[in-house]
């Protein structure tokens, strides 16, 4: 265990009131050394002319809404002294005479006041006090040498494995990879094994050149993300911590156990930072994904089937459905790519497994699973294709005698302990419990009976619910519904193409069903069970949705109805997307930003209601929203279907509503494309991420940064080196990148991804670096400082609030020729004390793993109940 200990005043200097930026907001320990002389020489000051109290040592301004502070407060009063902590006051007395010093010791058990080394108050359990900052009267008073204080910063989860443990992780790494291998080659049917099938070898075609490259291009033009910037933060703060924490909220806590994806995006953030650079991390394990599906369905088909007839279409159908999702949903730094790159593998080597009938390999695909589990909570989709193939496994092991079952059950049950190391490796048990409880108590939890929560923001205008995402989720749920209709009607249900059905629906089922137990509702999630909802619509594209004894009219006409309605509601969204993506879209007007929460609540909000009935896609009048347009293609797609049937097949009906799927998610991919590539055109020339994105790839981009312009007459009294190159020269103004250069800067969330040049703001050490200036969200956004700069959340600048004013500084958007919705705001922070008037050190100790210190989930840390943000 790392522990910083900080010690005030610095070595040989006189204690001087300064900031110090506590996260989490009360130290582990804490000693204050009070001299009874320093008093003694603010009785004799002007701070207690009038009988008033003079501040000997506080940690929290005042706060009117709080009689008592959660800091330590020492005062003087004409012989009196008074010293409170944690809402208590410890004691209040006329000075002795004779007193030499007194000396306030806080620890995990409780709070205790010494004078001349007897006790004189002692609280048990009280918790040590809270520090934003470290003030004194005595600043500048000769009597104020011995005044000092020293905290042992709450540095609980920054850790690193001892040597016991580095030894118990190698040994349990052999053993796993050694019980991996032992039952990958002892389980197998060897003869078929090695014997190839007599199948076409999987070619590359046209479609495997063109998926990839649209997905390079959508790494350019494509939209941002809302949490992009969190998760960046979150990985980027890696080094400085050495874990993965929350960086903007929950006191850093760890985002355990859901880390695994966030440090593959941390090692990917070592080589470069530009926003290019890291939106090819989710490019590059969508290329990954669509070649493992395409190996997938062509080994599940067979090589011969899968290369000759209709069946070679499904390529481009599986094209269409990959991209319908991929591009709204995985473009994201968020942990969903990598979930579907561990369902995609898992399919892929299940159906391997099954095929050559080695049933070893089902170990590996439990060790993948049990990993893509510690991404987010739909990971627990990767499991799906060991239930799948579950009645495969008890075929395999019926002729086996009990002993050789009962080994290889224990190969896979150890298989996926693979997950222990990589959630313990640099943290410890009694971490991950106290970071449940604080995720638990400080942020959203939703119960699985609330999951229509999710759906209510899927169908709700604005960036969560656009036509693009609802697109993707809507053609799943209906595709659901048909094969479900498909199973309860059809008898034979044993061949190669009824088995991806029924698998990929099966999958799908417990990918919706993963997400009803995730904690929080967020659209961002349906991500999660992109693999199996791409193979279901691919399927109901290329085969039949109506069951095979009901092919008329009747039900195709009903079907194709359903299809229809599903269309007209997923084209009601909006075309809003988060931010700055949403500069320079087509379709209403992209200059204001609205609140869809707050226009669904006034009725009277007739301005915003017109502006987000504007952003429904449509040509002039006609909405892409009319249910009549979507009638009059589906019938053509019959029509059509029909013609090529030579007008009396019975299977025309069926085929129209396969044709609607392939129309419908051809326009959905052809729009999305279309609105990106406009959007940067009519945002120019002003910045738009997809020219910040081709800028950088001629390096030296920063962002948005490069367009903002920031007045010198506004910075010259703090600002530093003030002969450097950057402000020389320049007739007034400073680039806002030049400016941030050296000075630390935080970044928020929803517009992290805009200032890639901008160097994370450390949060380490039980503390968070104070920043000199803030870039901050637009107004609009909402829902920001909430979290940032709330002490009920966590917030890791909530000390901000406490002893530091924030001054907006203007700035100048160049060119200034296009109108732009807001970008956001600086902000320079003026402290009410010098920040970092303290020495820092550091020492190690080795702690048992159950070693546990006061809870941060509970009611007196900052006076917040379980579960409040809920309510």
């Amino acid at each position: 265990m790392q522990q910083p200990i900080l010690s005030w005043p610095e070595a040989g200097a006189q204690p001087r009131s300064t900031v110090v930026p506590l996260v989490p907001y009360r130290p582990l320990e804490m000693t204050a050394e009070l001299p009874g002389r320093t008093m003694d020489a603010l009785d004799r000051s002007r701070f207690t002319a009038g009988g008033k109290w003079a501040d000997v040592l506080t940690t929290l301004p005042e706060d009117e809404n709080q009689p008592v502070s959660r800091g330590l407060r020492v005062q003087t009063r004409a012989g009196e002294v008074r010293i409170s902590a944690s809402e208590q006051v410890l004691l209040t007395e006329r000075r002795p005479a004779g007193t030499k010093n007194y000396r306030v010791i806080a620890t995990p058990k409780g709070v205790s006041v010494l004078r001349d080394g007897k006790v004189v108050a002692d609280r048990q359990g009280l918790l040590p006090p809270q520090v934003a900052m470290l003030e004194t009267a005595a600043e500048n008073l000769p009597e104020a040498n011995g005044l000092s204080a020293k905290l042992n910063t709450d540095a609980r989860f920054q850790s690193s494995p001892a040597t016991l443990k580095w030894v118990l992780l190698a040994l349990y790494a052999l053993c796993l990879l050694g019980c991996l291998w032992l039952c990958v080659s002892r389980y197998r049917y060897s003869e078929r094994a090695r014997r190839e099938p007599d199948e076409p070898r999987f070619k590359l075609g046209l479609v495997d050149i063109a998926v990839p490259a649209i997905l390079v291009l959508w790494a350019v033009i494509g939209p941002f993300n809302d949490d992009d910037g969190w998760y960046l933060r979150h990985a980027l703060n890696l080094p400085n911590a050495g874990y993965v924490g929350n960086y903007y909220h929950s006191f850093n806590a760890p985002e355990a156990p859901f880390m695994f994806s966030q440090y593959l995006l941390g090692a990917w953030g070592l080589i470069s930072k530009s926003t290019l650079w890291m939106r090819m991390f989710p490019t590059v394990i969508g290329i990954a994904v669509w070649f493992v599906l395409r190996r997938y369905l062509h080994a599940t088909l067979g090589g011969r089937r899968a290369a000759r007839g209709p069946y070679r279409m499904l390529p481009y159908l599986l094209a269409l459905a990959f991209l319908v999702w991929w591009m709204p949903f995985e473009l994201t730094l968020r942990p969903e790519p990598v979930v579907c790159l561990g369902v995609a593998v898992n399919l892929a080597l299940s159906e391997y497994a099954r095929r050559r009938e080695w049933p070893g390999l089902y170990a590996v695909v439990v060790a993948i699973a049990s990993l893509t589990t510690l991404t987010t909570a739909t990971g627990i989709v990767a499991w799906g294709p060991l239930l799948l193939h579950a009645p495969y496994l008890v075929r395999y092991t019926r002729s086996w005698v009990g002993k050789e079952r009962l080994a290889y059950l224990g190969m896979l049950l150890v298989s996926g302990t693979a997950a222990f190391p990589a959630i313990f490796w640099d943290m410890t048990l009694s971490d991950l419990v106290e970071t449940t409880r604080i995720h638990s108590w400080y942020w959203f939890v939703t119960p699985w009976y609330q999951e229509i929560e999710r759906y209510n923001a899927l169908l709700h205008p604005g960036t969560l619910g656009n036509w693009a995402k609802r697109g993707a989720v809507l053609l799943t749920v209906v595709a659901l519904v048909f094969v479900v209709i498909r199973l309860a009607t059809r008898r034979d249900r044993n061949g190669p193409l009824d088995r991806l059905v029924v698998g990929s629906a099966a999958m799908s089922g417990i990918g919706l069903a993963a997400l009803a137990i995730s904690p929080t509702k967020w659209v961002h999630h349906f991500g999660g069970m992109a693999v199996p909802a791409i193979l279901l619509l691919a399927l109901t594209a290329f085969a039949s949705p109506i069951p095979a004894r009901v092919r008329r009219t009747a039900p195709g006409l009903l079907a194709g109805g359903v299809a229809a309605f599903a269309t007209v509601v997923i084209f009601s969204g909006t075309n809003s997307w988060h931010a700055f993506s949403d500069w320079g879209q087509p379709f209403g007007d992209h200059t204001a930003m609205v609140d869809p929460a707050a226009v669904a609540k006034d009725p009277n909000a007739l301005s915003g209601k017109q502006i987000l009935e504007g952003q429904i896609p449509h040509i002039g009048p006609l909405k892409f929203s009319n249910m009549v347009l979507w009638l009059a293609v589906i019938g053509l797609c019959w029509w059509l279907a029909r013609r090529a049937m030579g007008g009396g097949g019975r299977r025309w009906s069926a085929l129209g509503t396969a044709r609607l799927f392939t129309v419908v998610q051809t326009s959905l991919v052809v729009l999305m494309l279309t609105v990106f590539v406009i959007a940067p055109f009519n945002q120019s020339p002003q910045w738009s991420p997809a020219k910040g994105n081709l800028k950088s790839i001629t390096g030296g981009s920063c962002g948005l940064a490069d367009d903002l312009l920031v007045p010198l007459d506004k910075l010259t009294p703090v600002l530093r080196g003030p002969d450097r190159p950057a402000v020389r020269g320049n007739s007034g103004e400073i680039r806002l990148r030049e400016l941030l250069r050296d000075q630390p800067t935080f970044v928020d969330w929803p517009i992290g991804l805009a200032y890639p040049c901008v160097p994370v703001l450390p949060v380490k050490d039980g503390m968070t670096t104070p920043a000199e200036y803030r870039l901050v969200a637009s107004d609009q956004l909402g829902g920001t400082r909430t979290v940032t700069l709330n002490e009920r959340v966590g917030g890791t600048q909530a000390f901000i609030s406490r002893v530091a004013t924030i001054e907006r500084v203007p700035v100048r958007v160049v060119p200034t020729t296009t109108p732009r919705a807001p970008w956001g705001h600086l902000e320079r922070v003026v402290y009410r004390h010098p920040p970092g008037r303290y020495t820092v050190s550091r020492t190690e100790r080795v702690e048992w793993g159950l070693v546990s210190w006061p809870r941060l989930a509970q009611f007196d840390y900052v006076g917040a109940r379980d579960g409040w943000l809920n309510e």
